[in-house]
């Protein structure tokens, strides 16, 4: 992966073959990126893609296995259990323009997958809630 910083925000191009969650995670660590708000779009292959069933509270994973266009990507960095974690959903179109999208998993990179990341200044801690099951954001405030 390639990047540029500009003050708190970062442009990154991932490159051909890479694991694009992991390779995201490696870089919020070493940047040491408690909070990120990010969107991106590019190409990518062998989408590891997710939906939520609430009634299981589990996540039913639903691997791609074929080029497809990032229309759309977009989610945060936050903290779990003392490392950067990834939320990230995208719309992906296929060769034959149908539509699919939901939470990332994981994806390969082909060939070029671009992500505008903006920093935030203070980190924000994700928190199981026992309700959902999930790992959920920790804010002070409310509205």
């Amino acid at each position: 992966m390639n990047f540029q910083r500009f003050d708190h925000r970062y442009q990154l191009r991932f490159m051909d073959g890479e694991k694009a969650v992991a390779t995201l995670l490696a870089f919020c660590r070493r940047e040491a990126i408690g909070y990120a708000a990010l969107s991106g779009l590019g190409a990518v292959s062998n989408v590891d893609l997710a939906y939520f069933n609430d009634v299981t509270g589990e996540y039913e994973t639903h691997p791609i296995a074929e080029q497809l266009e990032v229309i759309g990507l977009t989610g945060n960095i936050t903290i779990k259990d003392g490392q950067p974690f990834a939320h990230v959903h995208a719309t992906f179109g296929g060769r034959d323009l149908s539509v699919r999208g939901g939470h990332i998993m994981e994806m390969t990179v082909k060939p070029n997958l671009e992500i505008w990341l903006t920093r935030g200044t203070e980190e924000i801690v994700r928190l199981p809630d026992g309700e959902s099951g999930l790992y959920l954001m920790s804010l002070p405030e409310k509205a």
